[in-house]
């Protein structure tokens, strides 16, 4: 079985964007962060496991899709998320940090 490197490019967008919503939420909404921590006994433990779970099932979803042929462009897309998602959960806890 060939490995596609479209859906894991793809699928680690997701979870990325994922990460970056767990986070925000579990911050917001204590009965979220409550949720994980009875899950996996900490809500980073928590995050973790769905994260690795949504990125298996991702991926399973979109093996079949056929292979990009400018890998290069998703790789920038993925770095990019990672930036962009880091820059926005760094601005949440900066102004919640601010706010209080």
């Amino acid at each position: 079985m060939r490995i596609n490197a479209t859906a894991l490019a793809y699928a680690t967008i997701g979870v990325i964007w994922l990460v970056v919503a767990m986070t925000i939420a579990s911050e917001q909404q204590e009965s979220f962060k409550s949720l994980l921590t009875a899950f996996a006994g900490h809500h980073w433990v928590g995050k973790s496991i769905i994260s690795a779970l949504a990125f298996i099932l991702l991926y399973l979803l979109m093996r079949r899709s056929r292979e990009s042929k400018n890998i290069l462009t998703l790789m920038l897309v993925v770095c990019t998320s990672v930036i962009a998602g880091g820059l926005i959960v760094f601005g949440f806890f900066i102004s919640h940090y601010l706010a209080g």
